[in-house]
């Protein structure tokens, strides 16, 4: 008898522990990004579309990732693709450390968007969305302000660090419009 009962609960306290495997896979399963939300973030109004839909379909893992480690992973990337471009920056003959280069605002502030990489993930892991979207709001006026105010005056105009600077412009809305629309689910931002 004694045995029987404790069979029993074994076999209810598998079942249980199979119901919550189950449903916590489902849970997580369906806040993963899906292609229709990946349409939406690269449809919005101020995005580069077919720059986003080249991000999101060379980069295959991001359609197991949630919302969350969405951003996680853009934010890394982004922090990659910045560190290149101030490396291309100071390999071009046209930067010096002189404050009054060219170069020398657009690789100030993109040296400064990589320091708060740490802090972005920071804000990020402590559901800290408000400062998150201030570091990756102001990233994003940095580099308008290194787009708008030093590369198109020059003659020629660097096109290679024109469209690295939209790149990076374009993957701080990325991060923006999932953690607006998606995350913070804001319906004046995200209608």
């Amino acid at each position: 008898m004694v045995a029987s009962f404790d069979q029993k609960k074994s076999l209810v306290l598998l079942m249980v522990l199979l119901f919550l495997f189950v449903s916590s896979s489902y849970a997580k399963f369906s806040m993963m990004v899906t292609k229709s939300e990946i349409d939406t973030i690269c449809t919005e109004e101020n995005m580069n579309s077919s720059f986003c839909f080249d991000f999101f379909k060379t980069t295959p893992e991001v359609a197991r990732l949630d919302y969350s480690n969405l951003i996680k992973y853009v934010i890394n990337y982004q922090t990659r693709y910045i560190s290149d471009t101030v490396k291309l920056f100071k390999l071009s003959g046209g930067y010096s450390k002189d404050i009054n280069s060219t170069y020398h605002v657009c690789v100030e502030v993109y040296e400064l968007a990589i320091n708060k990489h740490d802090a972005s993930l920071r804000y990020l892991a402590a559901k800290d969305y408000q400062s998150l979207n201030i570091v990756v709001s102001g990233t994003m006026t940095d580099v308008r302000t290194c787009i708008d105010e030093d590369l198109s005056i020059m003659k020629p105009v660097p096109q290679l660090f024109m469209t690295r600077s939209d790149a990076i412009k374009d993957l701080s809305l990325v991060i923006l419009v999932v953690l607006e629309c998606f995350i913070r689910k804001d319906p004046e931002l995200c209608p």
